[in-house]
């Protein structure tokens, strides 16, 4: 005699065909682990690239997937930059984390600059003769000086008045000192004594000839009252003027100077800056080769572009000769 039970656990069984159901197991949440903070010393650019490794997860339902802000291996500009980390499941849960990369350069030995000279000093373009300050030499100088050594404080004043020739920049040069008080003088000047008389063919006429002189006595003359100024300026940097170039057809005027003047007026420039003490800052021959990019419609004034490539030459010039310091905590 079989028992009602027995029969019912069979039929139960042969319904549920034998197997018992199991609970999911349960996992925990997922948890991310960053790598401790970043420090990297003595950046000679604006930024640099940085490695860092991968954080570290525990826990989670597979597969669990990290992302972060920035990848390692970006290149992560100077100062404090937070890289922010997070971690997912497959239950859609989360963890994140977070470190700071941080990066320093160094402090520059000055921070105030007087940028003193004609039109090319104040950005004038080749289009209407109108200024393009936030293209302007200075503007472009003040940009690299801020990603280069940020929160240093570091300050460029444009002084560039459009027509000005040499000699009319060195007698201004004192009154300018005196309100500014800079620690660094930029000099460019010299194309306005040039460009009336020294234009295409006239390079040998005895006009010519002595506008070259007045560009090395004008030169001098800057250096000169700029030592002897009681401001206490530092270091002085003189630029060579840069060569003419093509002029665009509806351009609303041929400016160009002929290209054998603005070589013999380098040539006076540069014996002037050596035997003056000052440092020069050779821009004329970067710009050989580039004078269509560089060059505006009217042959004469700049680009953008030949702007940006003027403010890198001075740029360049300032890093060699003024002396830095590893920055290792705050800014000096």
């Amino acid at each position: 005699m079989s028992r009602p039970w027995i029969a019912a656990a069979l039929l139960c069984a042969a319904a549920c065909g034998g197997h018992s159901t199991k609970p999911t197991p349960v996992t925990e949440a997922p948890q991310v682990a960053c790598p401790a903070d970043i420090t990297v010393r003595e950046v000679s650019g604006p930024a640099q690239s940085v490695p860092f490794d991968a954080p570290l997860v525990t826990g989670g339902a597979a597969p669990v997937n990290v992302s972060c802000s920035q990848s390692s291996g970006t290149s992560f500009p100077l100062g404090t930059t937070a890289v922010n980390c997070t971690a997912s499941d497959a239950q859609s849960r989360q963890a994140t984390c977070a470190f700071n990369v941080t990066l320093k350069g160094f402090s520059l030995g000055v921070t105030k600059f007087d940028s003193i000279g004609d039109s090319f000093t104040a950005g004038e373009n080749g289009r209407l003769s109108l200024i393009d300050l936030p293209n302007a030499y200075p503007t472009r100088l003040q940009a690299a000086f801020d990603s280069n050594y940020p929160g240093q404080g570091i300050a460029i004043i444009n002084q560039g008045i459009g027509g000005e020739k040499a000699e009319g920049t060195a007698e201004r040069v004192r009154s300018v000192l005196s309100k500014d008080t800079p620690e660094v003088v930029l000099l460019l000047t010299g194309y306005n004594d040039l460009e009336p008389v020294c234009g295409p063919g006239r390079a040998t006429t005895t006009a010519c000839s002595r506008a070259i002189d007045d560009v090395g006595f004008g030169v001098r003359d800057c250096i000169r009252h700029t030592k002897e100024s009681p401001v206490g300026v530092r270091f002085i940097f003189v630029s060579t003027l840069t060569p003419p170039g093509p002029v665009e057809r509806g351009a609303p005027r041929d400016r160009r100077i002929a290209s054998e003047a603005i070589v013999q007026a380098n040539d006076q420039i540069r014996q002037r800056v050596a035997s003056e003490g000052a440092t020069l800052v050779d821009t004329y021959p970067l710009f050989i080769g580039h004078e269509a990019e560089y060059m505006d419609t009217d042959g004469f004034h700049l680009r953008p572009a030949g702007y940006q490539a003027l403010a890198d030459s001075f740029f360049a010039a300032i890093k060699t000769t003024i002396p830095q310091t590893a920055l290792f905590s705050g800014l000096r």
